[in-house]
């Protein structure tokens, strides 16, 4: 793994350019906000009995974001990774960019131990967070992070983009909640411009922008979040055969006839089947998709689910 006192001229100013501050982000020369990157590549690779093994290449970090070692619980095929950004949250002016590559026939599954957040911004800077994914030909990428909370007054900008190769396979998640409405910590103030785009062999396969004034009237709006203040979308680029896809319909249909606690939407389109969900905190969110993962895991990836312990402390 590379820090920034590693790095190559090439890699550093590459690295620069991604996440250069702002021109009115420094006080007296000096950059007083958190940058920070991670970038991955993942490749796979025979082993002397002639499987495939997933290994982590080259990798770059700079800034107060780092992974932990890899972890195989599910053979050497499969690898977990946890990405671990020690401030716990994003105030005015900080950037966080993850870039993940999963190259031809590697299997990543990447994971976050807590929330993100982003705080109160009492300047005039965004917070962004700005993840890439690529997924190579028969290659597969998880993505399945915590829930990223809005704090009232936040400006925050989270912008994920995915593009898949070939055969790959993209299963991923994004929850987010507005808030804290459980500390009568309200959503009153603050913006969010959200995008989740996914790409298959370079053409627009899945687009979803959600852009936020908590002015607007968009959280009360019948046409908007209706009162609820988190929201979620899971995607993976596959057709759902119908067996899975009839037991997808009447999970909906039972969730949204048994209370108004959480409410969910499954949509298959060519190529991609979409799932969106709404309530008023991000748990029941989160253990409906958890549910629903496990549900579709062995349909699309022909594997059984195995959950990262990190879940579970």
């Amino acid at each position: 793994m590379l820090c920034a006192s590693k790095l190559c001229k090439e890699d550093y100013l590459s690295m620069n350019m991604l996440i250069a501050p702002p021109s009115n982000a420094q006080v007296d020369g000096i950059d007083p906000h958190w940058r920070a990157l991670f970038r991955g590549d993942f490749y796979a690779a025979s082993t002397s009995a002639g499987h495939l093994q997933t290994r982590m290449g080259k990798t770059m970090h700079f800034g107060p974001l780092r992974v932990q070692r890899p972890f195989f619980p599910e053979g050497t095929d499969l690898l977990h990774m946890y990405l671990l950004h020690p401030p716990g949250g994003l105030v005015g002016g900080d950037q966080l960019v993850i870039d993940v590559h999963a190259h031809d026939q590697a299997k990543v599954l990447v994971t976050t131990p807590s929330a993100g957040k982003l705080y109160r911004n009492e300047t005039e800077l965004d917070q962004v967070q700005q993840v890439s994914i690529k997924v190579g030909h028969d290659s597969a990428v998880e993505y399945l992070p915590q829930e990223n909370i809005i704090f009232n007054g936040a400006k925050g900008v989270l912008n994920t983009q995915v593009q898949i190769s070939g055969a790959g396979l993209f299963i991923g998640w994004e929850i987010t909640c507005l808030g804290r409405p459980e500390g009568d910590a309200l959503f009153t103030e603050g913006t969010l411009k959200q995008t989740l785009s996914v790409y298959h062999d370079d053409a627009l396969l899945f687009i979803d922008r959600f852009n936020l004034d908590a002015l607007s009237g968009v959280l009360t709006s019948k046409v908007g979040l209706q009162d609820y203040s988190a929201f979620a979308t899971f995607v993976i680029n596959r057709d759902i055969e119908s067996a899975v896809m009839q037991q997808l319909l009447d999970l909906q249909s039972e969730c949204n006839r048994a209370s108004d606690h959480l409410l969910m939407g499954v949509t298959q389109k060519n190529g991609i089947l979409i799932i969106r969900a709404l309530a008023h905190r991000a748990e029941p969110i989160r253990n409906q998709f958890e549910s629903i993962w496990q549900l579709l895991r062995p349909a699309v990836y022909d594997r059984n689910a195995c959950t990262p312990r990190i879940w579970n402390t």
